[in-house]
């Protein structure tokens, strides 16, 4: 068995950034950055009022002002401020010409054309000078960035209308084994429904992907050998990797022209972990139980994604730093936990926020079927191999799980 760490080095070593296309952006959230993306114009674009008041100069002091004109936003004002004259100016408009201050409204007292200020001193508050957010020429957002929500907003401010972007990549889901059958079909005798595909294709699609779920395919080489027609770049297969007499993944893909790279990895959950070429592509053979194999794509086939699409961003509201190819960060743990064996193990655990400190709760079952505690768990506890038992208040590594 080799370590999740060099398993995670392998896997994300056979991918390179994927060719581009270019997007509108209108289309573009969730997708990532091919190239900088830099600003049209500076924003704002002109020197404007922040606020609802009156354009002046502030050298003239607090002296009375005879009011000379109107700037509503969109409508500037042609004319030039000179000494004891101002401008009403509302939000977002132009400050004229030989202003530099505005006095909001509350600030005066207005009789007729004349405003009259109800306080000592006048300071040039608030304006905003052109170029305040960004200027023509700044990088709005790096190459490499999974667009969001708040980048749509910056790249419409900064009048940009198409980028470039990764292509999603395509990952090939297939899986396989007698006993499988899909929601809603009758179930098999001594079968059970196929349920990880569908939690996997949310997966890569919420990470940038575009998965192709060919279905379930029996327990036969020549049909499991059928994947090697995949018009993909990342084939992933559930279940059919293990050491049993019926798991033919590994003899299937024989057959092919099947390179492997490594099977079995010191982790628990998710042991039988298959990686290899099928021709040129890259195959990854996850574990049949679907918690094992849900974690190992967090683990594993997130990386890949990552790695075809040029960015290593994930999205968490924690603070959290790259370890081991996935984002993580640290808790204390609510009670306590024995000495780990040879195999790094990933608990599922519930966390809570007390007196300031985050702490995580590993779930008394940790059987590698159980969705529901999958469910249940916001993070993963990351016990490495060979760790001594941790006490109460110890404070260890987990992996979030919220995005996935």
């Amino acid at each position: 068995m080799i370590s999740v760490e060099e398993a995670q080095r392998r896997i994300t070593s056979a991918f390179s950034p994927i060719d581009c296309e270019t997007m509108d952006l209108a289309h573009l959230v969730g997708r990532v950055l091919a190239e900088d993306v830099t600003a049209k114009y500076d924003q704002p674009p002109f020197t404007s009022s922040a606020m609802d008041g009156y354009a002046v100069r502030a050298e003239d002091g607090d002296v009375p002002r005879r009011i000379i004109g109107s700037v509503p936003a969109g409508h500037p004002f042609s004319g030039k401020v000179a000494a004891g004259e101002a401008v009403r100016i509302f939000t977002g408009g132009m400050v004229p010409e030989g202003a530099d201050a505005v006095v909001i409204q509350e600030e005066v007292d207005r009789e007729g054309d004349n405003i009259y200020f109800n306080r000592s001193a006048l300071e040039p508050d608030y304006v905003r000078p052109a170029g305040l957010d960004f200027k023509q020429g700044t990088v709005l957002l790096p190459a490499g960035k999974r667009i969001n929500s708040r980048d749509m907003a910056l790249l419409a401010a900064g009048d940009v209308t198409q980028v470039k972007v990764r292509r999603r990549p395509r990952v090939a889901i297939a899986s396989v084994g007698d006993e499988l059958s899909a929601p809603g079909e009758p179930r098999k005798p001594g079968g059970i429904t196929a349920s990880t595909g569908y939690g996997l294709s949310a997966m890569i699609t919420n990470w940038g992907g575009a998965p192709c779920d060919f279905g379930i395919l029996p327990d036969t080489a020549h049909e499991i050998a059928t994947i090697a027609d995949a018009n993909a770049e990342l084939v992933v297969t559930l279940g059919g990797a293990s050491v049993g007499d019926h798991d033919l993944v590994q003899k299937a893909l024989g057959s092919t022209d099947f390179e492997l790279d490594f099977w079995k990895v010191a982790m628990r959950p998710g042991k039988p972990l298959l990686f290899g070429r099928l021709g040129g592509t890259p195959i990854l053979g996850l574990p049949g139980n679907p918690v094992s194999a849900l974690v190992c794509a967090i683990l594993f086939l997130r990386p890949a994604v990552d790695a075809m699409l040029g960015t290593a961003q994930h999205t968490c509201s924690l603070p959290q730093k790259l370890k081991c190819g996935c984002r993580t960060t640290t808790a204390r743990l609510k009670g306590a936990l024995p000495i780990n064996d040879s195999r790094q193990a990933y608990l599922r655990a519930r966390l809570s926020f007390e007196d300031g400190e985050m702490w995580a709760e590993p779930f008394l079952a940790q059987d590698s079927s159980m969705l529901s505690v999958l469910v249940q768990a916001d993070a993963l506890v990351v016990r490495r191999p060979g760790a001594e038992a941790a006490r109460d208040g110890d404070r260890l590594d987990i992996i979030p799980l919220d995005g996935y």
